[in-house]
């Protein structure tokens, strides 16, 4: 068995999904790769039929979004990782991001009409997706953490120069609407300089304005993403849509309480008030009064935080997403 996974580079936790699984599959002594293309090819993915090959022999995983360019005569795997055609999040996408994302509307349905199976990384990624397309044969695959890599760890806050008695948060992903980003100044304008926020910036945007409270350090390394999920005494993630949410998982498996919305995949990873707190949407003041809750109550955050660890554990390890993933192309 071959797998090849092809995609257009996204700067996301969808290219760590693809770069987790392909790794894993050959550890497991699967011939697999990863193929990735230009952001270029998002406008213009009739390009990407140029670049099929005709071999039979090898099975091609893709996103939905563009899958059905990389169809080969041999099997076509799609996952749809978020479905940005929500109805719910539609208020905060601009006009050109709405005709955009029609246009990804039609490649998905081409998408769906010629893959031979389809994967969703939620229980809500697959109800929206029957909600939209009418599809009711995709699989539920969750998305996977590597718990041997992502683990608790003892961190001294001095060592990263600052103050042990700061209540540090962390919120990592690309600094974008749908993402929350918008929100992070506002709750830690509320916060004060008790609290510090971490943040990593992606790929696509930084902050533009300057907080005293708010640290920025860009894209990190692996090591260094794991120090940093075991820094923070609360990770925070005001996120408005995810198709999973795998900051959160992470973050969970490094043994850490959340505070994040209570909208599409969240409920499923963090369950309210036993591994964090889930808020409303745009709710700043719910996810201020979440923060200093878990501040003051280091058991709190403790056994929050020892929850979470067996969750992933027990349901979003890396471990089980691959092997569901092996009896699939299998069966294939």
């Amino acid at each position: 068995m071959k797998v090849i996974f092809k995609q257009i580079v996204g700067g996301s936790g969808v290219d760590v999904w693809a770069n987790n699984l392909s790794s894993g599959l050959v550890e497991n002594g699967i011939d697999s790769s990863v193929s990735y293309f230009s952001p270029f090819y998002a406008f213009f993915p009739q390009a990407l039929s140029l670049k099929k090959d005709s071999y039979d022999f090898y099975i091609t995983h893709s996103n939905i979004a563009y899958g059905s360019y990389f169809k080969t005569s041999g099997p076509l795997v799609v996952t749809e990782h978020h479905l940005v055609h929500d109805p719910s999040f539609s208020q905060y996408t601009s006009l050109s991001q709405k005709a955009y994302y029609k246009f990804v509307y039609l490649s998905e349905k081409k998408c769906l009409q010629v893959a031979d199976t389809v994967t969703c990384v939620s229980k809500y990624t697959k109800q929206k997706l029957e909600e939209v397309f009418e599809y009711y044969d995709s699989k539920l695959i969750y998305n996977g953490v590597n718990t041997n890599v992502f683990r608790p760890i003892s961190i001294i806050k001095e060592k990263y120069g600052v103050d042990a008695d700061k209540t540090v948060l962390f919120f990592a992903g690309n600094l974008s609407i749908r993402k929350g980003a918008d929100l992070l100044p506002k709750i830690m304008r509320e916060l004060g300089d008790d609290f510090l926020l971490v943040t990593t910036s992606g790929l696509r945007s930084n902050f533009k304005d300057h907080f005293t409270n708010i640290m920025t350090l860009g894209r990190l390394s692996e090591d260094e993403l794991v120090n940093i999920y075991n820094l923070c005494d609360i990770f925070l993630f005001p996120s408005r849509l995810e198709g999973f949410g795998l900051a959160v998982a992470e973050a969970m498996s490094c043994g850490k309480p959340i505070v994040t919305t209570d909208c599409s995949s969240l409920p499923e990873l963090v369950m309210d008030g036993k591994g964090g707190f889930l808020c409303n949407v745009d709710c700043t003041q719910e996810f201020v009064e979440s923060i200093r809750l878990l501040a003051n109550d280091e058991n709190m955050r403790l056994k929050m935080g020892r929850f979470n660890r067996r969750r992933v554990e027990n349901l979003f390890s890396s471990d089980q997403m691959i092997d569901q993933y092996i009896k699939l192309y299998a069966k294939l």
